[in-house]
């Protein structure tokens, strides 16, 4: 079933404001009058934001992050929606994005590219991401992909980056010490954050749109 990015806006901002009268239900019975009505107001506010910030991710998604193969078609990458999944390594925690997993599972075999514009804001080494790429688009949103095997140049800060340039390769690499391997099957995590003042970045559910962009891939030889 094809996704469409109305539907998928629609269905993030209601979980969004689902997610948000749920943490504050007990708070919001307590308030009085006027502050339910300030506080009415603010969350109008607040929504209306985050529906136009994730209208520009929508605005500004381009290409599906691992292109087809040309050679050989039989190849895939697959995706379940493990968002928000539990993850134990450095201590629980939450999982803030999705993991696309590679058929076969051959580290440095699948290309992955931007799905945006934007520019290189983070490039190295993390704990959890391995060698990871941070791209900021142009409204401000942020795309972590991580667990390279390497990348397809030496990417410094601030390069400008094209939707559908080659970034790196899909790798198994974090969990450990710069050059850690092996810790879980190769796969490439994408994570997309919108810019949020208290906390400096909100992340979403990458699915839905990864759903969408599987009808727009590239196809590149390998």
């Amino acid at each position: 079933m094809r996704i469409s990015r109305q539907h998928a806006c629609y269905l993030i901002a209601i979980l969004f404001l689902c997610c948000l009268i749920q943490s504050e239900k007990e708070w919001i019975e307590n308030l009085t009058d006027w502050q339910t009505e300030s506080l009415s107001k603010t969350t109008e506010s607040l929504l209306e934001q985050y529906q136009r910030q994730i209208e520009s991710v929508w605005e500004e998604l381009i290409y599906f992050p691992v292109p087809d193969s040309a050679l050989s078609p039989n190849v895939s990458v697959s995706f379940q929606n493990t968002w928000q999944a539990e993850r134990n390594y450095g201590g629980k925690r939450k999982h803030e994005g999705i993991d696309l997993m590679a058929d076969p599972d051959k580290s440095g075999y699948f290309p992955i590219v931007s799905m945006t514009d934007g520019t290189i804001e983070q490039v190295g080494w993390l704990e959890k991401g391995g060698w990871r790429i941070g791209i900021r688009s142009m409204s401000g949103n942020y795309y972590y992909y991580a667990h390279f095997h390497s990348y397809i140049k030496d990417w410094k800060r601030g390069y400008p980056v094209k939707a559908g340039d080659v970034l790196g390769y899909m790798g198994d690499t974090g969990y450990g010490p710069e050059g850690t391997t092996g810790q879980f099957p190769v796969h490439l995590h994408l994570g997309i954050y919108l810019p949020a003042a208290e906390s400096g970045e909100q992340p979403i559910n990458p699915y839905w749109m990864l759903r969408y962009l599987e009808s727009q891939k590239l196809s590149y030889i390998y």
